[in-house]
C-alpha cells in the first residue's frame, strides 16, 4: 500500500504568512523543531538500553511513523517543503537498494516516509551519538564498520526482500552536484541480483547539509524535491567499480544540469 502523500499546505495564520513573505520562520519555532528531534532521538537512545526484546521490523515501522509526524511538524511550521516524484508505486518495491545523493540530514528521514520498514546503512560512528544511536540499534541497522560486513550483511538483506537504503557517498555531500561514490552498494546489488533505483534529492539550502548545527536559525521555508529515478541493474560478470562509476556520472549528468537551469534562473 502506498504511504499517504504529504501535504504541503501552509498553515493560513497571520504570523505564519507573515513569516513566509519575510523569507524566515520564527526562530523559535525552528529552535522548537530541533529540539523535538533531539528529545525524541534521546528517548530512543534510552529504550534502546532497557532490557527488553524488541522486533527490528516492528521497531523500523514505528520509526517510519515517527518520522511521517516530524516532517508533517516541519512542513506545518513552515521550515520545509517537500514534493516527492515517482514513488507511486513504492510500496511494490521489495528487494532493492535505494541510492540518493545526500545533501541534507533530512534525507534517510524524508525517504523514510515513502517507505515504511526501510532498511538503512548507517555510519558506524552514530552509534556513539546520543540523539541517533538508539533508533540505529532499536531497528538493527547495517553498520559500515568494514567494507566486506557491510556488504555481506546488505546482500542478506535484500535476499530477504527489503529494501535497504544506502548513500553510495557515504556521507553528506562535500561538493555538487555530488562527492565521490562508493562502491558496496553495487557490489551488494549484484550479489543477489538486486535493482539499485537511484533517488535524486534537490534542496534550495545548504542549512541541513554537512556544516549544519542545531539552532542556528535559517531563511525558511527549505525546499526539498525527491524525485525516484533510473533504475539499474548491476550485473554479477561486471565489475562493480564500473557499474558505480555508471550511476555516479548518471547523477552528475543530471543533477549538474538541474543545478545549471538553477543558476541561469537565477541570473
Amino acid at each position: 500500500m502506498t504511504p499517504p502523500t504529504i501535504q504541503l499546505e501552509n498553515p493560513v495564520s497571520r504570523d505564519r504568512r507573515a513569516a513566509t513573505e519575510q523569507g524566515r520562520v520564527p526562530r523559535w519555532r525552528q529552535a522548537a523543531a530541533h529540539l523535538i528531534f533531539i528529545t525524541s532521538g534521546l528517548r530512543l537512545t534510552l529504550q534502546s538500553a532497557l532490557p527488553q526484546s524488541i522486533d527490528p521490523a516492528a521497531a523500523r515501522l514505528a520509526l517510519h511513523a515517527r518520522f511521517e509526524r516530524y516532517v508533517d511538524l516541519l512542513v506545518r511550521w513552515g521550515i520545509i517543503e517537500v514534493e516527492f516524484s515517482g514513488f507511486e508505486d513504492a510500496g511494490s518495491w521489495h528487494g532493492s537498494v535505494i541510492a540518493p545523493n545526500h545533501p541534507s540530514i533530512l534525507d534517510a528521514v524524508l525517504l523514510c516516509t515513502r517507505l515504511p520498514g526501510l532498511d538503512c546503512v548507517m555510519n558506524s560512528r552514530l552509534l556513539a551519538d546520543p540523539v541517533m544511536s538508539g533508533a540505529a540499534r532499536l531497528c538493527d541497522f547495517i553498520r559500515n564498520d568494514t567494507p566486506l560486513s557491510m556488504v555481506r550483511e546488505t546482500r542478506d538483506r535484500l535476499a530477504a526482500g527489503r529494501n535497504v537504503l544506502i548513500f553510495p557517498e557515504g556521507t553528506r555531500t562535500s561538493s555538487r552536484p555530488v562527492g565521490p561514490f562508493r562502491h558496496g552498494f553495487a557490489l551488494a546489488a549484484a550479489r543477489v541480483g538486486a535493482p539499485v533505483r537511484t533517488v535524486l534529492i534537490e534542496c534550495d539550502s545548504d542549512y541541513f547539509g554537512r556544516d549544519f548545527r542545531f539552532f542556528r536559525p535559517a531563511p525558511c521555508p527549505i525546499r526539498y524535491r525527491l524525485t525516484a529515478s533510473r533504475v539499474f541493474h548491476p550485473s554479477r560478470d561486471e565489475d562493480p567499480r564500473a557499474s558505480s562509476a555508471e550511476i555516479e556520472e548518471f547523477f552528475r549528468a543530471t543533477l549538474g544540469r538541474d543545478d545549471e537551469r538553477a543558476r541561469r534562473r537565477a541570473a
